[in-house]
């Protein structure tokens, strides 16, 4: 009796030595994949970023993430298996989580995923002049969510990452300037000449606000029986001051014809 019981503690603790190096191997082997897959995505990391850095620094990074990413869920999917789970389950797994989170989370990964592109492909950069719809303003800030507009009145705007690339961007920022056209309706009595030498004056004392060896420009738009629409054409370094200059395009204009006009009627009268 005695010799069936110690030969029963025996048989046991063999077995849990057994089981003891079988859960050892086991975890030294995950601890070895895990490390291969360390060098792995550094490697291939590395190697992504050094060949897309010739197109884009922002590219590659974005390229290496990707790739580090899958290195790890690789590795990952490797190290369960060794410690006894089923490959496809996990794989099955991942797979559900992967679909519920994307479909939870859609507009948040759009987003972000937008911000990618914008971020690699640069249709902008911080301090540029945009318009995206009905929304104008200066790039304050792009982050993972929106990117943040100042608007000339201060006002601040966020817009989603994911309108702005499925929205058409216009950047008023240029290294040639932003073009403003302020048209005039005026008397078709009014000599031609005299008007456009006005302008021409008009646009010299704005001189500050224009790009450098730019200069103002005069078009006749349209005519009639009774009027006639001019055009200032200007080129200017800031974009939030187009309403602006606009406005004192105009009162500069008016201030000047009427000038013109009472010299005309004093020279009438001393000649009467």
């Amino acid at each position: 009796m005695r010799q069936t019981v110690f030969f029963t503690q025996f048989t046991v603790f063999q077995i849990g030595i057994q089981l003891s190096t079988e859960l050892l191997l086991k975890l030294a082997t995950v601890g070895l994949v895990l490390i291969v897959t360390y060098v792995i995505a550094r490697v291939l990391g590395g190697f992504v970023s050094k060949t897309l850095g010739k197109i884009s620094p922002s590219v590659a990074q974005q390229g290496k993430q990707i790739v580090a990413w899958l290195t790890w869920l690789t590795g990952i999917l490797i190290a369960l298996n060794q410690l006894g789970a089923e490959l496809v389950i996990l794989l099955v797994i991942v797979s559900l989580g992967g679909v519920i989170l994307a479909v939870a989370l859609r507009d948040i990964l759009s987003n972000v995923a937008s911000n990618r592109v914008i971020t690699s492909y640069r249709p902008f950069k911080m301090g540029d002049w945009i318009e995206v719809g009905k929304h104008f303003g200066r790039v304050v800030d792009i982050t993972w969510m929106d990117t943040i507009l100042m608007t000339p009145d201060n006002e601040v705007v966020h817009i989603p990452n994911s309108k702005i690339t499925q929205t058409i961007v216009t950047n008023k920022t240029a290294p040639g300037g932003t073009r403003i056209s302020v048209p005039v309706t005026l008397n078709r009595a009014l000599d031609i000449v005299d008007v456009e030498r006005i302008f021409m004056e008009i646009g010299a004392e704005l001189g500050e606000e224009l790009i450098p060896d730019s200069k103002p420009e005069v078009r006749l738009i349209s005519m009639d029986s009774n009027s006639m629409k001019v055009a200032l054409l200007l080129r200017i370094n800031n974009p939030a001051k187009g309403k602006l200059l606009a406005s004192e395009v105009r009162k500069k204009i008016k201030t000047k014809l009427d000038v013109r006009q009472e010299q005309d009627n004093k020279a009438t009268t001393n000649r009467l």
